[in-house]
């Protein structure tokens, strides 16, 4: 099994100790550096390109979205994922857009942070169990957006099948296996339904699918 470099960065000591110990129980991960300081956070990924980047939300210096974006145009491949209070579904599709593919509560990072890194390795998106009901409760997206129901509705059954399951943060592997067809044709069929709805990114096509998944079914 490869190792898995991992970088730390949040300003709360009890909080930081008790993820790092959680890491350290696995033998495939390797911590390279930990800091409480977002602008040392991004010099230390930029020295090491790490594959993960724990990043808390709000740090002195740069915040866990600022360092993202930053990280998004220099094409920085390192997997970021965000610790954070706030179930805000604001936040979180801010979050999208910076290129973070980890969303986890505070509350049960400890918890839940090996599967969080284990998903965005595994090139998948990770969001934090609880914080997923309530973006789905609250991204309910009424029936008389005609707008919306027309756009889903040029797609065509399997389109709306793979977007379902993007939905599900399925990675294009998964819905290969599920539908029994191959990676690549997964891929021309996002690129399809992503020109359908009239969306110019794949991060937009997961934002789409989030708020309106109880129409793709």
């Amino acid at each position: 099994m490869s190792e898995t470099t991992i970088i730390i960065a949040d300003d709360h000591p009890l909080f930081l100790s008790g993820v790092r110990r959680e890491l350290e129980s696995i033998a495939s991960y390797k911590i390279l550096a930990e800091t409480g300081d977002g602008t040392e956070a991004l010099q230390l990924i930029n020295d090491y390109n790490p594959d993960i980047a724990i990043l808390d939300f709000e740090m002195p210096g740069l915040n866990g979205l600022d360092i993202a974006s930053k990280l998004v145009e220099k094409n920085c491949d390192t997997g970021i994922i965000l610790l954070t209070m706030h179930r805000d579904k604001k936040i979180f599709y801010k979050a999208l857009d910076s290129g973070i593919r980890g969303y986890v509560l505070k509350d049960d990072a400890v918890i839940n942070i090996i599967k969080a890194i284990d998903n965005v390795i595994a090139g998948k998106h990770y969001i934090s169990d609880d914080l997923y009901e309530f973006l789905i409760d609250k991204a309910k997206v009424k029936t008389e957006n005609q707008k919306i129901i027309e756009l889903i509705s040029s797609l065509t059954v399997t389109e709306k099948k793979v977007l379902s399951l993007v939905a599900e943060l399925k990675s294009n592997q998964e819905i290969a296996q599920t539908m029994f067809i191959s990676k690549r044709t997964v891929e021309n069929h996002k690129v399809n339904i992503t020109s359908k709805l009239n969306l110019n990114s794949s991060r937009n096509l997961l934002k789409f699918s989030l708020q309106n998944k109880d129409l793709l079914f």
